[in-house]
């Protein structure tokens, strides 16, 4: 996929210790697009509008973040528990587990999490994952990823 706009951000939550994140908007990177390209990561995918998530960029998003080298993903916003299934089974699609429910990524939905104040201080912690590199796919109206990736980038205490 050419002409994605990806985000970098670089935190440093403690002395010389570093998180890294791609945000992305739209759509998932491809391998080649990520600098860590086979080191372990997590991924997030953000909806901040149902509208632009067809179910053919849905299955899309799913099938492409299973060939990310991804240990957790994590799914926020509208049709959230929909689009954790359908990587679900793109995993299993593409062998990287045998039936769903493997846990190979593991993948967590979070229905609870209402505003974007709350994704964002989810996502800063870290999420469920423990990797240090993590891509962020952003789901909204043009130049969301630029908006969500500067949320983060942020301190805690300068969102307020």
């Amino acid at each position: 996929m050419t002409g994605m706009d990806l985000v970098p951000v670089r935190i440093e939550w403690s002395p010389g210790e570093f998180t890294t994140y791609l945000v992305a908007q739209g759509n998932v990177p491809d391998t080649d697009q990520i600098r860590w390209r086979t080191e372990e990561c997590d991924a997030f995918v953000i909806t901040l509008d149902a509208k632009p998530l067809s179910d053919e960029l849905a299955a899309e998003i799913a099938a492409r973040i299973v060939k990310l080298p991804v240990d957790w993903v994590e799914t926020f916003g509208p049709q959230c528990e929909y689009l954790h299934d359908l990587i679900d089974a793109a995993s299993v699609s593409a062998g990287r587990q045998e039936k769903v429910g493997d846990g190979i990524p593991m993948t967590a939905w979070h229905r609870d999490l209402l505003g974007v104040d709350e994704v964002i201080s989810y996502v800063r912690t870290g999420g469920q994952g423990t990797a240090e590199t993590k891509v962020v796919v952003v789901i909204g109206p043009d130049h969301s990823a630029d908006t969500i990736a500067r949320r983060i980038a942020q301190t805690p205490s300068s969102q307020a």
